[in-house]
């Protein structure tokens, strides 16, 4: 075995979007980072759809941007298509979402890595991670290198031990082509004792643009002006920029057909896949199943790239057979001479049960190691960045010995993810939403900056050039919320990267949400106060006389670090809440008077 000189602080396992994250935030808090990866061919791959943002998946970006994370600026730096959702309804739901040329984002996202101080970037498989009685201490890997470190970072993805499946046939992935981490899931599960789970999911064919009849589509034009998902891209040269179009045909009831005559030999349906899927991302076959009145299902086409002809098909997500996929194709307007470049199919992974999990995303059952991502039970991008980005910034304070960082629910839709996980759990792949976050109103697209760049500043996530354009915008901001008809004297380039439009903007939407921002603040400050009130350490909230035993076992498999976040727990109810309340401080009273003798 070959033992490395080098000692780090942190060391990351996976680059996919959680690990190029958390390894970025590690290394720009100061710790010495390293991150493992099975491929630098494939560092921040978008193995599914080509794109970035969605409803309420936009708004975490706009969050991962604001704290310094790197989502935002690479996408960007790819994007080939724009388009706001939710524009039907109000400002504080309006959703960007960015379809990426993905050769561009991975490698652009690759030398981000590069360019960062205090990272290392080694491709090596991670097999097994090392304890002792305090914890995490290394990682060995596939070729019998042993790193030591202070903490661990697992972002896995979906290759522990994961499984391809295509019709009724199934092999060993963690992507198609890619092989799973096989070592590493045993050692989770064997060794560390982590309650390991089983999840599946899927993306869709993809076809070559040669044979498409585009008569037989709705064009979607990107959006004209559009609004970069970054805080810091500059909106007039990014309008310059050259962008495609994607386009919108529907299922028919001959592809219906052809489903429901093949259910047999869908690996869903088959038997051989048990972990269950994402139910709001369907496989084809499944929204046939479940939706048999429904005749009729849209698909929506896009380009995977501004030097390819191959195209993403939104909506058609599929673990039929291959054959079954070529006659599927032909059934639909517009594809009649199309062929498939890359065959659908389901993936099946193992899983962390993220109720393990403090809020700050360290294990509870084992010190040091920190999961964030798809090994946490989430789908997408956007989730997975979110929760690399918090995993990592605390491992590196962890190193520190400094507090963690835990964004509160009312504070950004990364806090709301990660309070549902380590509370609720998971019984299927979570997904964000806008309907998950009850202060939605508070956490709208247009005030991520406000929100959360005065925790990057104070950290040092962010670069210091930005500060003071920041806090011109800011009190420029406040001025026109209090006084909405004054005309700013600055100009644009006073407060780039920001302008006075977006300003007028912000305002704009506060004010129009000024009765429903008050009382959600009101709410939010009353959460705050329940999440100040710390349970003691060595108190055993689970064994509190008179609250209910279903909210004694969830607290038990919990282990909440606050009165708040016991009130979050499914099943914990008010009265519960006040006994808890009254035997915290009565337990508090009792340390502080033992201390005193």
């Amino acid at each position: 075995m070959f033992v490395c000189e080098d000692k780090y602080d942190v060391i990351v396992i996976g680059g996919g979007h959680a690990g190029c994250e958390a390894a970025l935030a590690s290394a720009k808090l100061g710790a010495k980072t390293l991150l493992l990866t099975q491929s630098l061919d494939t560092v921040a791959q978008m193995s599914c759809n080509p794109s970035i943002g969605g409803i309420a998946k936009g708004q975490i970006v706009r969050e991962i941007d604001a704290l310094g994370g790197a989502m935002g600026r690479v996408t960007d730096c790819a994007a080939l298509h724009y388009h706001m959702l939710n524009t039907g309804k109000g400002p504080a739901v309006h959703s960007p979402r960015v379809q990426c040329d993905k050769k561009i984002y991975q490698f652009t996202f690759k030398h981000f890595l590069e360019l960062q101080p205090n990272l290392d970037i080694m491709q090596d498989e991670a097999v097994k991670i090392s304890t002792s009685d305090n914890g995490v201490n290394g990682v060995l890997t596939l070729r019998n290198t042993f790193y030591h470190t202070k903490t661990v970072v697992l972002t896995t993805g979906t290759f522990l031990a994961g499984t391809i499946h295509i019709g009724t046939e199934m092999f060993k992935g963690g992507r198609y082509n890619d092989m799973p981490s096989d070592g590493l899931a045993k050692n989770l599960r064997e060794e560390l004792h982590l309650h390991m789970l089983r999840f599946k999911t899927g993306t869709p064919m993809r076809i070559n643009a040669r044979g498409l009849d585009y008569s037989k589509f709705r064009l979607q034009p990107s959006d004209n002006p559009l609004q970069p998902i970054s805080h810091f891209t500059d909106v007039k040269a990014q309008q310059q920029r050259r962008f495609l179009s994607c386009h919108i045909t529907r299922t028919t009831l001959e592809t219906d057909k052809i489903l429901r005559n093949n259910f047999q030999r869908s690996a869903m349906y088959s038997g051989n896949i048990h972990g269950m899927g994402p139910r709001y991302c369907p496989s084809v076959e499944d929204k046939i199943k479940k939706f048999p009145d429904v005749t009729s299902h849209p698909l929506f086409l896009e380009p995977e790239g501004f030097h390819t002809e191959e195209y993403y098909i939104q909506g058609f997500s599929t673990s039929m057979p291959e054959d079954v996929q070529r006659a599927l194709i032909k059934s639909v307007p517009g594809m009649e001479k199309a062929s498939i470049t890359r065959p659908g199919y389901a993936v099946e992974y193992d899983f962390s049960d993220p109720r393990d999990l403090f809020p700050s995303l360290e294990s509870k059952l084992v010190p040091n190691l920190f999961l964030g991502g798809q090994i946490n039970g989430t789908t997408g991008y956007e989730e997975a960045g979110g929760q690399g980005l918090i995993a990592g910034i605390n491992a590196a304070l962890k190193t520190l010995g400094k507090e963690p960082f835990v964004l509160r629910r009312d504070e950004a839709y990364i806090g709301v993810l990660i309070d549902d996980l380590v509370n609720k759990g998971v019984n299927e792949p979570y997904r964000m939403f806008t309907s998950r976050a009850e202060y939605r109103i508070l956490l709208r697209n247009d005030n991520a900056d406000l929100r959360l760049m005065p925790h990057a500043f104070k950290m040092g996530l962010l670069e210091e050039k930005y500060k003071a354009p920041f806090e011109k915008y800011r009190a420029l901001c406040e001025k026109l919320i209090e006084h909405p008809g004054a005309q700013p004297a600055e100009t644009d380039e006073d407060l780039f990267p920001w302008t006075l439009e977006k300003t007028r903007a912000h305002a704009d939407i506060h004010n129009k949400y000024a009765g429903y921002y008050e009382r959600n603040k009101k709410d939010a400050e009353k959460l705050a106060e329940m999440d100040n009130i710390k349970i003691p350490e060595g108190f055993d909230t689970s064994s509190v006389r008179g609250i209910l035993f279903e909210s004694a076992q969830k607290l038990r498999e919990v282990k909440p670090q606050t009165l708040g976040q016991a009130g979050r727990i499914p099943g914990v109810t008010p009265a519960d809440l006040q006994l808890l309340a009254v035997h915290i401080e009565r337990y508090r009273r009792l340390k502080n008077a033992q201390n005193a003798d």
